[in-house]
């Protein structure tokens, strides 16, 4: 069941002026999901806001904002080689847990798909933990099909974790 949204959703590109929505988001993610992202939080606290603001300079992330308040983020990594530069890897993604279930979270993957066409993009690709359902489905909702299985993506305190390696064709 949906959540109701105010009419003040938006999604946009993040920019440096943003620095500070996008660390605050950062840091919620990796401290209330850790293992749905490769970085550990003390890696994230280790990163300088001299690299965050050249990772935003880039104009390839995207938030989610109701009013000025940041609910989501979301960036686009475009392989660096000529060859695969039609593709990109989506990640982050983030949505605050207050806000999943919104629709918020379907305004922020179309933002990013819109942008990743524009650029020429025609194959995004994400790795999601198996063990995490929900982030499962969504992204089965909006395209992506599991092309493989990584085990052992990431060694968690708890133990490995096995990674689905999924695409979808734009």
């Amino acid at each position: 069941m949906r959540r109701n949204m105010t009419a003040e959703i938006t999604v946009r590109r993040m920019t440096p002026d943003d620095l500070a929505s996008w660390r605050w988001l950062r840091r919620d993610g990796l401290t209330r999901f850790p293992g749905a992202f490769i970085l550990s939080i003390d890696e994230y606290e280790a990163r300088t806001d001299e690299v965050e603001v050249d990772f935003l300079r880039h104009g390839l992330v995207h938030g989610v904002f109701d009013g000025t308040r940041p609910l989501g983020m979301a960036a686009l990594r475009i392989m660096p080689f000529a060859r695969a530069r039609h593709r990109a890897e989506v990640g982050p993604f983030y949505m605050v847990p207050e806000a999943q279930g919104t629709g918020a979270a379907d305004l922020l993957m179309e933002a990013l798909v819109t942008h990743a066409r524009e650029l020429g993009i025609t194959q995004l690709e994400l790795s999601v933990a198996a063990d995490n359902p929900r982030a499962v489905r969504f992204y089965e909702r909006h395209g992506f099909r599991q092309e493989g299985r990584l085990p052992n993506a990431v060694m968690m305190p708890e133990g490995p974790q096995t990674d689905l390696f999924c695409v979808r064709l734009l």
